[in-house]
């Protein structure tokens, strides 16, 4: 008993002083404080096709650290192989930087749900940057060769392949690249 009594007064006296002497006025303060240094900005916005149909959403989540990305869409070919990419502009004029962001084949629905992160690094500044999100097809999956569609912006291609600002019709043509698809997010102000 005497020893139960002994380790209780212990513990009370290690909790009163591993309390802190700070207002919690404070510590919330300091909570907000570093909550907003890793503070996210959200944005969604429509997808379009080459006719301006909205086909989806692109929704990107921004931090200090890097951009993430969930592109939805439902229009896709089924069996076709399909990348996407984010472009980023830093400012005016060309984008400063294309990356891949994820890759896949699409299923039977003929939707497709992408999602990829673009990490942060010197000259690109995530939380201003003007981003789209653009979907790529890479035509029918061709065996031997669906890890390099799904990865990389010009395995496979043989007609087809424009990129640049101009969207392209989908195609169910082997070999046929092209940019199919995109969501654009604005500059944070």
């Amino acid at each position: 008993m005497k020893n139960a009594v002994k380790f209780l007064s212990l513990v009370i006296i290690m909790v009163l002083f591993s309390c802190s002497t700070e207002p919690i006025i404070e510590s919330e303060r300091s909570l907000q404080s570093v909550a907003s240094k890793a503070a996210t900005n959200k944005s969604t916005v429509a997808v379009e096709d080459n006719l301006a149909n909205i086909v989806g959403t692109s929704t990107i989540h921004r931090n200090e650290n890097g951009i993430t990305v969930n592109f939805k869409t439902d229009v896709i070919i089924p069996g076709n192989a399909y990348t996407i990419w984010f472009v980023v502009f830093d400012g005016p004029g060309p984008p400063t930087s294309s990356n891949y962001a994820a890759g896949h084949i699409a299923g039977e629905s003929g939707k497709g749900n992408f999602s990829g992160h673009l990490l942060a690094k010197p000259g690109f500044m995530p939380l201003t940057a003007e981003v789209h999100v653009v979907l790529r097809t890479h035509g029918p999956a061709q065996p031997g060769m669906i890890p390099d569609q799904i990865h990389t912006i010009a395995t496979g291609c043989v007609t087809g392949f424009p990129s640049g600002p101009s969207l392209h019709a989908d195609s169910e043509v082997a070999g046929y690249c092209a940019n199919i698809q995109v969501g654009v997010h604005p500059p944070v102000d």
